[in-house]
């Protein structure tokens, strides 16, 4: 055959090769954006073409192999500042119920120490007023403001109660993410590094 009569067999061998260039890359893609990690013969079925094919062009291979890295590498990335992010929110709010706890604390030994000046008036106003009435009036309101402090003090340590087993859950679910991305960065990397030929017959 002349070289005139060979050279539209080159030209539609570039454009099949191109398309199909294009096919695997998309492909690739794809499966990256619907949450996936995709092997070669994954991405081959997907791009209907041959595993070969990719394992004979090593610069499409390289690209692929590339983009699967980068988005490993990105969920690892949000999964660890997600992870972060929420521990150290909980941190915080376990700290300021610490903080509000002892305030509540702080308000019982004043309210305390309150009662305690007022039994002594109590005993000062007694020629003053009938027996007993601000021993009374001063039980109750102390009574009724320290069943107040109580019930809040017991409120703020449920919270603190609960805040830590979701601290705790947190953390658990936070190394079950990095033990996943290890694992999948892991298969990224035997993906990368293997060098197993295409079965016999593949395009």
């Amino acid at each position: 055959m002349t070289p005139d009569g060979t050279e539209p067999m080159r030209a539609a061998r570039r454009l099949d090769t191109e398309r199909k260039h294009a096919l695997v890359l998309g492909a690739t893609d794809a499966m990256i954006e619907a949450g996936r990690h995709p092997s070669i013969a994954a991405i081959a079925r997907r791009a209907r073409v041959g595993r070969k094919f990719i394992y004979d062009h090593p610069e499409l291979r390289a690209d692929v192999e590339a983009r699967i890295a980068r988005s490993t590498a990105l969920e690892t990335s949000k999964l660890a500042a997600a992870a972060q992010v929420t521990g150290a929110s909980l941190r915080a709010e376990v700290e300021n119920l610490r903080a509000q706890n002892h305030r509540l604390a702080s308000q019982v030994r004043t309210l305390e120490a309150r009662l305690s000046r007022a039994e002594g008036a109590r005993l000062v106003a007694d020629e003053l007023v009938p027996p007993g009435a601000l021993a009374e009036l001063a039980d109750r309101q102390l009574a009724g403001r320290v069943a107040e402090i109580d019930h809040q003090l017991f409120d703020a340590k449920e919270e603190l109660r609960r805040l830590g087993e979701e601290l705790d859950a947190a953390r658990t679910i936070n190394r079950e993410l990095m033990a996943e991305s290890n694992r999948r960065r892991g298969r990224t990397d035997v993906l990368s590094a293997s060098k197993t030929a295409p079965r016999k017959g593949e395009r």
